[in-house]
């Protein structure tokens, strides 16, 4: 409307707060306001509706009522320091939906004057709830990495100090602990692949047996489809690779008539109602076997080192016919058989 001169004349109140309500009504975020006292007199229907909660029951401090009990005390004083010094503030708490699920906001509010006086607070809260999720993760994939780069590094330096203990041909102890090294990396490489989850059983011992190129048509393993953890695969990969070594130095596959067989079941175990993976590597058709008169790193790896993270028991049998390994351990939960 405009007066006799053609000026715009000034829009009714009623019409002005009716136009605000309506726009904070429909603004995608949750909108908040609080009178001189600190009390809220009014919410949007946003926020009404995050709630399922009436305006009577939201005001004053009833809105208070929804936040989780481990963030009211933060929440409140916060938000009373702020008030008190008349400053903006931003802060992150639960507050409880209609479903009765706590979601964390992000809440930020500011001051307002009206005619040049203090008035009270404006405020504004988004749901955060995917971004806290989304982080939470992020802090658990970090943990798990160092935990994970920690236990790598022990499991090399274990490694090395074993290698080079009793040095002998340094250029032979090089090439050994090259290749322990290139056999941790691969399983490495399969559990990264599958998202450090659960590892195939079958695909870890292929990548295992790629240490024996020459002879793998001499390599049979057979067994069900399991997934394992990758605690146990790590473990499972590293003794593989010593007996996989010393067969074509010593046993089976250093001769072209030999051949070895790896067979595992899944065995139940009747006082836990766990189950029990029971794994066979069998040498036959090699040279002759005589049981060593000391211990090499092999040895040391499958009966201490693969017995501790296992916690099951290593087995070794220089039987004339050749090498046998029996390994028995725990099958964790979260491990098991693939449809």
């Amino acid at each position: 409307m405009k007066d006799e001169n053609g000026e715009a004349l000034p829009e009714a109140p009623q019409k002005s707060e009716a136009e605000f309500r309506e726009l904070a009504d429909y603004a995608p975020v949750m909108i908040w306001r609080s009178n001189t006292d600190k009390l809220c007199d009014w919410f949007n229907q946003p926020w009404l509706e995050f709630t399922g909660r009436s305006m009577d029951q939201e005001l004053g401090y009833g809105w208070a009522e929804g936040v989780h009990p481990d963030d009211f005390d933060r929440c409140v004083a916060h938000y009373n320091e702020a008030f008190d010094a008349r400053r903006p503030f931003t802060m992150e708490y639960r507050l409880r939906r209609h479903d009765g699920e706590y979601r964390w906001l992000l809440d930020n509010g500011a001051p307002f004057e009206r005619d040049g006086e203090f008035a009270g607070y404006f405020g504004s809260c988004i749901d955060i709830e995917a971004q806290k999720q989304l982080e939470s993760r992020q802090r658990l994939m970090i943990d798990e990495l160092n935990h994970r780069v920690k236990n790598t590094l022990a499991i090399v330096q274990s490694v090395a100090a074993q290698t080079f203990k009793n040095h002998g041909d340094r250029n032979e102890s090089l090439l050994a602990f090259e290749g322990r090294l290139r056999a941790l990396a691969a399983a490495h490489g399969l559990l990264t692949e599958n998202s450090w989850s659960a590892v195939s059983l079958k695909q870890l011992l292929a990548d295992a047996f790629a240490v024996c190129q020459d002879a793998q048509g001499r390599i049979v393993a057979d067994g069900p489809e399991l997934l394992l953890s990758p605690q146990t695969a790590v473990s499972l990969a590293m003794g593989m690779h010593e007996l996989c070594t010393n067969a074509l130095k010593y046993g089976a596959l250093s001769t072209a008539e030999g051949r070895v067989t790896v067979d595992w079941t899944l065995r139940p175990e009747a006082p836990t109602g766990g189950s029990i993976l029971h794994l066979v590597w069998q040498e036959r058709d090699g040279p002759s076997v005589e049981l060593p008169k000391t211990r090499g790193f092999g040895t040391v790896m499958l009966q201490r080192a693969l017995v501790a993270e296992l916690d099951g028991t290593v087995e070794l049998q220089f039987l004339e016919d050749g090498l046998r390994c029996t390994i028995s351990a725990p099958f964790p939960q979260g491990e098991g058989e693939r449809a």
